[in-house]
Parts: structure tokens; C-alpha cells; sequence
């Protein structure tokens, strides 16, 4: 069966952009055979284009305005008025700056794969986990900067100082990334297939009191995410009441601050967030991961235990609540795009 990308709700047609569409097909003007498949499956044409508005969902990805750009150009090549068109954002975009209307839920990946609903399962007792390493590092998917990263971190520390997982995926392992560093680097599964990479039956991952969170996005590998974009990986870390560090695209961890969180400013010194060479922001991470896991970490657990509980219970509040403020959020672009429309 075929995918559905495309949607009829009250004359507007919503566009699933997210599912099975190449990425860099979307960042091109490849996008049109997609798109007059689509309309065929549900009995339109591209004539049929201009009578209804349009709002782009983004799904569970970080596209940002750049890559959306393409598909607004295409449609309005048809004859859709510029009023007609609203976009769905994850990552963070600035709205008030977008020729059209467009929201940003920029927590909804915390129900992603519904990680947390295991995580709850679990029952795990938090406070008396043994710490078997230093840090946790995850990188399920292989990429030209995740296999530089996990080499330089290998340089600068023992292998049983860390909880390091690389190309797990059954996706993405080119051959060619081998020549960096050989892998999967394996810490449960050799494999581990969706969703076995969200929702875990063991305690491993959380038995080190530090994270280095690595992110979805960043500016080294082709066709990923390019904008802040805060997923599953970052409310893990923060659940799993470890000290987070972050491997990103720059600002992201000002956004987990916007949030809310406790990013432990006292402790660890986030300036590689604002470092805008991406190899340098690599090397700025690892040097504070060096410099926090030698400042004893298990007793700074210990000591600031109560900060790296309220992280965890303001992710259990955030899960409970963001639903709610998405459907707000939603209904009020589609009244505005109605209301355009008129």
C-alpha cells in the first residue's frame, strides 16, 4: 500500500511532508512527482491545487522554513494564493518573520515513539542506580560527525568510562564511515530497529551520572536537520536525571533553558553553545566533558539530587500537558488560515 501524505479536513488539504519523502528531494525542486501522485490517489488533480488552503505538517522531523520553501514555491506555481498556505513546525522557526501563517510544537517530540510511557514501566529507582561509567553517549544512527565525535572520545577517554552505542541502525551504516571508526559500538542490541531505540527493557543507558546528548541536528552531515530542534534524545537525558551536556546546532541549549530545565549553569559551562564552527563546537564539548567528569560526579548526584529530580518531574509535566497547548495551538492556525481564506 501506498503512502498517504495527503489529507481533506473542512477545504483544507494537509500534507504529511514528512512521510517517506527523501529529504534531499524536499531541499530541491524534485518534489512535484510526489506531489501529483498524492493528489491522483484521492481523485485530484493539480488544477484542483488553488480551491483549498494547504498547511504542511512536519510531523516528527525538524524541517525548518529553507526546506519548506521548495514545496510553497511548487503549490503557488499552481495557483494557490500566498493566503492559503500555513506550515506545522517542530523545530524552533520564527514565525513572525514567515510570509504565512505557521506554528511551532516544539515539545512534541517528547511523545515520540511513546518513550516515556516505557521509561514509566520501568519503574525505575532512580536514587540508587549503581554508576557503572562516567557518561552515556548514544548514536544509533552513523553519520560523518557522529563517527568523528565517537573517535575523538576515544581519544580522550577509556572505553569503560563511557555507555557509547554507534550505528545500531539498520539504516545509513555506509561502508565509507568505517574508514573513521570502526563500528556498531554496541551496548544492548547490535541492532536495534524502531522502536527498540525509544523504549528500552533495561537500566544500562541510565547508569552514568552525565550525558552527552547528541541531537538530530546539526551542520556536517547531508540532508539532516539544520535548525534547533529539541527531540526525544534531550527530555531522555533530562528524565533519566543525568547532568546533560549536548552535541547540537548552536542555541539549542538555550532552548532547554526556555523550557524550563535546569541545565546545571553552576556546574558546566554550556559556552560551546554559542560556537558557531561545528568542529570547534565538537572539541569545546569534549573538553567540558573532560573538565565535568573530573569534578566527581557521582557525589555531585548525590548533592544536587533534588535539581535532577525536578528536571525529571517537569518532563513528566511537559508530557501531560503539551498535548492540550498542541491542539490549541492548532486550531487557532486553522481558524487563521480559514479566516484568510474567506
Amino acid at each position: 500500500m501506498s503512502t498517504v501524505r495527503l489529507r481533506i479536513q473542512k477545504n483544507i488539504i494537509w500534507y504529511d511532508i514528512w512521510k517517506e519523502i527523501d529529504t534531499a528531494a524536499i531541499r530541491t525542486d524534485k518534489l512535484e512527482p510526489y506531489l501529483l501522485e498524492d493528489l491522483q490517489s484521492i481523485g485530484l488533480t493539480a488544477k484542483d491545487i488553488k480551491n483549498y488552503s494547504w498547511i504542511i505538517n512536519a510531523g516528527w522531523e525538524g524541517y525548518n522554513n529553507e526546506d519548506i520553501e521548495h514545496f510553497r514555491e511548487l503549490l503557488l506555481s499552481y495557483g494557490l494564493p500566498t493566503t492559503n498556505f500555513g506550515v506545522l513546525y517542530l523545530a524552533y522557526e520564527n514565525t513572525k518573520n514567515l510570509p504565512y501563517p505557521a506554528i511551532c510544537l516544539t515539545d512534541k517530540m517528547i511523545y515520540c515513539g511513546q518513550w516515556y510511557s516505557g521509561l514509566k514501566k520501568q519503574n525505575v529507582n532512580w536514587k540508587q542506580l549503581p554508576m557503572t561509567a562516567l557518561f552515556t553517549v548514544l548514536m544509533r544512527r552513523a553519520s560523518i560527525s557522529r563517527c568523528h565525535l565517537a573517535k575523538r572520545l576515544l581519544q580522550q577517554f577509556k572505553p569503560h568510562d563511557m555507555i557509547m552505542t554507534l550505528g545500531t541502525s539498520p539504516y545509513d551504516n555506509y561502508t565509507y564511515l568505517k574508514e573513521i571508526i570502526d563500528f556498531p559500538i554496541v551496548v544492548d542490541e547490535e541492532i536495534t530497529p524502531w522502536p527498540m531505540n525509544v523504549i528500552h527493557t533495561h537500566e544500562l543507558f541510565y547508569q552514568a551520572p552525565v550525558q552527552l546528548v547528541v541531537e538530530s541536528s546539526n551542520e556536517i552531515d547531508e540532508n539532516i536537520w539544520r535548525s534547533i530542534f529539541v527531540t526525544e534524545k534531550s527530555y531522555k537525558a533530562l528524565a533519566w536525571h543525568q547532568f546533560p551536556l549536548w552535541y547540537a546546532v548552536p542555541g539549542l541549549v538555550e532552548k532547554i533553558r526556555e523550557q524550563g530545565f535546569d541545565v546545571f549553569d553552576d556546574i558546566i559551562d554550556h559556552g560551546y553553545d554559542n560556537e558557531n564552527n561545528p568542529w570547534c563546537r565538537m572539541i569545546a564539548v569534549i573538553e567540558e566533558l573532560k573538565k565535568l567528569t573530573n569534578k566527581d560526579c557521582i557525589n555531585l548526584r548525590k548533592k544536587h539530587w533534588q535539581r535532577l529530580e525536578s528536571n525529571s518531574l517537569l518532563v513528566k509535566q511537559i508530557h501531560k500537558s503539551a498535548l492540550n497547548n498542541h491542539k490549541t495551538q492548532t486550531n487557532r492556525l486553522i481558524d487563521e488560515i480559514q479566516l484568510l481564506h474567506q
